[in-house]
């Protein structure tokens, strides 16, 4: 039996004009499925790229963004038990949370603990969760390590700096001049990214032993440029063409020319990294930070939080917002 439901679709790949808030329905979950109704959907530069047409091997609009979610168990389909009606649980859906149910695999779902605030637990599944992978599990940043990361007052920048200093690291970065005092205030050291004074200020200081970049294209030159005589650098995202406008690049040739950097035994070396629900860690890490969130060791700050049928100002605040963490959509009340 098909349920009434609403969400957002991207009709057409372009500007905010193609954003459309839509009613419709969504049919019983099919086998391996459970249907959840979503009270928040993360929002981040995924959801900018992905109406631009930009986000990598994405469908073909029309398509329903929202790329993480935390809901209530409505229904199960054919096979599913893990899950009892009105429990709640999160999901990396990579589409489709931007709706007020979704259709998903069961061995997709993870259970939010009791006591875990809601809009911070959606903030973790995908932010949270990229920055763990890329300071804990791959750039295994250590204590006394100098890091430098770009984009340290966004989503995935905060937290990635708030896990590298529990580490241990003295924290570097670039963002917005709006958003220094508060950096400051963590006990990180930002930068403005488009001076370059960045540049030879942590090439005297030795380098950087890892360095976090979304941006891509000519930044992780210049990143790869102040990593120590052995440092790592991580590049994702490659986002530098959509926050400033510019047309769209491939990233495909700044890719090969790093990796064939690895090989020249150099002693620095080029990860580029991207977050999935299939691997082994993801699940378990979420788990971690959801204990770390509930018992108080980490705080997630949440830059703003915009109602689905507001989604065009969401899009249109995304790169322009002030403040420090991560947007949320909110689809329903708790």
């Amino acid at each position: 039996m098909s349920t009434p439901s609403r969400k957002v679709v991207i009709t057409a790949l372009g500007d905010v004009s193609n954003l459309s808030f839509v009613k419709t329905t969504i049919p019983d979950p099919p086998k391996d499925h459970v249907q959840v109704r979503t009270f928040y959907s993360g929002f981040s530069g995924t959801d900018i790229n992905m109406r631009l047409g930009r986000y990598p091997m994405q469908k073909k609009a029309p398509l329903t963004p929202g790329y993480s979610l935390v809901g209530k168990v409505v229904k199960n389909g054919h096979g599913c038990s893990q899950f009892r009606l009105g429990d709640i649980v999160a999901c990396l859906t990579v589409y489709d949370a931007q709706s007020d149910y979704a259709n998903l695999p069961q061995k997709y779902l993870i259970p939010v603990p009791e006591g875990t605030d809601l809009q911070q637990a959606t903030a973790l599944i995908a932010d949270w969760s990229t920055a763990y992978g890329l300071a804990i599990n791959t750039g295994k940043v250590s204590s006394g390590q100098k890091v430098f990361i770009h984009g340290i007052s966004g989503a995935v920048g905060y937290a990635t700096m708030v896990l590298c200093q529990r580490q241990g690291a003295e924290v570097y970065g670039t963002c917005s001049d709006k958003n220094f005092a508060a950096i400051e205030k963590l006990g990180a050291t930002p930068f403005t990214y488009t001076d370059k004074n960045w540049i030879q200020t942590i090439k005297s200081l030795g380098g950087a032993e890892v360095v976090f970049d979304p941006l891509g294209f000519e930044s992780w030159d210049e990143s790869y440029s102040i990593l120590s005589p052995t440092g790592h650098l991580l590049g994702f995202g490659g986002n530098l063409a959509t926050l400033t406008g510019q047309a769209e690049r491939s990233v495909l040739w700044p890719t090969i020319k790093l990796l064939a950097k690895n090989i020249s035994f150099s002693g620095k070396k080029t990860t580029f990294f991207y977050i999935t629900r299939d691997s082994k860690s993801f699940r378990p890490d979420l788990e971690r930070m959801f204990e770390m969130q509930r018992k108080g060791e980490i705080t997630v700050p949440i830059k703003a939080v915009f109602d689905m049928e507001d989604i065009k100002t969401a899009h249109e605040s995304w790169s322009k917002a002030t403040g420090l963490g991560s947007f949320l959509v909110k689809v329903s009340d708790p």
